[in-house]
């Protein structure tokens, strides 16, 4: 009997120490709560993913896969199903999921193209309450919910958005940013008015002021932009140029030294085409030939009407200048002056007379 109730006594305090080692064993296999780190920005996926997260999980983190899921749903045009797990979010959020909701509900807006409504949300929020990789979601729902046309809120927004991209995601924001500036007219630059300290808002305008007095003339638009670089070197725009300023830079005249035909060769407009073909090389083969200076033609000298012209002759009563006689001019002897006749009258009266003898 010693020997069994020995062993009960053992067994019964080895029981604590098993079901302590069991309850640490299943704790340190629980995979450990990672929306975290998503909802910083340092890990990305998609709404399917996260949620089955947030199936698999409870209180907090469950949450947080929720927001994640909206937000993705929102970026794959999901717009319907994201409000739909939006209105389902708990009322009990702690600062960060209620920050996370407040941008998420001007995403939404934005997606059902409610301008508007977005605005006035935006304009209870600080851009400084959010995480940086929320503020460059902020400053993005700022520059879809600008007006249309250029204005300085949107370039603010494009300007204060672009430190906190991506370096794939900077080009984009340059762009848009020449995009608003070079949209403008200079009498709409010229009443813009901006702030001491933005000089990268200034660097940007005298840019545009470039672009304004130069861009009919590529080679002066080139040296300006150069020029402005180096004025502005930390400006983004010219660490970064924009993709048309960079076209701009590469822009060379189009050779004309080789000119290609296309000329049909056969059927009905075969015959145009050659008749084209024979113009084009002749005129490009007297544009190679040297061209030989002809000696004017002296002018004949002006012969004065004299008196010793005869008088034209008359084909029913009328002069006729073509058949005027030129043979007097060269008589060395000049002839007797010869009075003017006026034309005649074709009256059968005159015709007697000049037959017979005047008296």
């Amino acid at each position: 009997m010693v020997p069994s109730t020995f062993s009960r006594l053992n067994a019964a305090r080895a029981l604590p120490v098993v079901l302590a080692a069991l309850l640490f064993a299943g704790c340190g296999t629980q995979a450990p709560d990672q929306s975290a780190a998503y909802m910083q920005g340092s890990a990305q996926a998609d709404s399917a993913f996260y949620l089955h997260q947030m199936q698999q999980s409870a209180d907090d983190s469950k949450t947080n896969w929720q927001l994640l899921a909206i937000h993705a749903l929102l970026k794959e045009g999901k717009s319907q199903q994201a409000v739909d797990l939006f209105n389902q979010l708990p009322q009990n959020l702690n600062d960060t999921q209620r920050r996370e909701q407040s941008l998420l509900a001007v995403e939404i807006k934005l997606a059902q193209k409610d301008v508007a409504g977005a605005q006035a949300l935006l304009d209870k929020l600080k851009p400084a309450d959010f995480a940086p990789n929320q503020q460059a979601r902020y400053w993005q729902a700022q520059i879809v919910a600008s007006p249309g046309r250029p204005s300085l809120t949107l370039l603010r927004a494009l300007i204060a958005q672009e430190p906190l991209l991506a370096a794939k995601e900077k080009q984009k924001n340059i762009d848009a940013t020449w995009q608003a500036l070079s949209a403008m007219t200079p009498d709409q630059a010229r009443t813009l008015v901006i702030n001491a300290d933005e000089n990268v808002l200034q660097g940007w305008l005298d840019l545009q002021r470039v672009w304004f007095d130069n861009r009919n003339d590529p080679d002066m638009l080139k040296a300006g932009i150069a020029d402005w670089q180096k004025r502005y070197p930390q400006n983004p725009g010219a660490k970064m140029l924009p993709t048309q300023l960079v076209n701009v830079q590469r822009f060379k005249p189009a050779s004309t030294s080789k000119i290609a035909l296309l000329l049909p060769l056969n059927g009905q407009a075969a015959v145009f085409g050659r008749t084209i073909q024979q113009g084009f090389e002749a005129a490009k083969n007297l544009g190679t030939q040297a061209v030989e200076m002809q000696p004017a033609a002296a002018p004949d000298a002006p012969v004065e009407p004299g008196v010793e012209e005869t008088q034209p002759q008359m084909t029913n009563g009328v002069a006729s200048p073509s058949q005027a006689s030129v043979s007097d001019l060269t008589d060395d002897a000049p002839s007797q002056s010869a009075t003017p006749v006026s034309a005649p009258q074709t009256s059968p009266c005159y015709s007697k007379r000049a037959g017979g003898s005047l008296r």
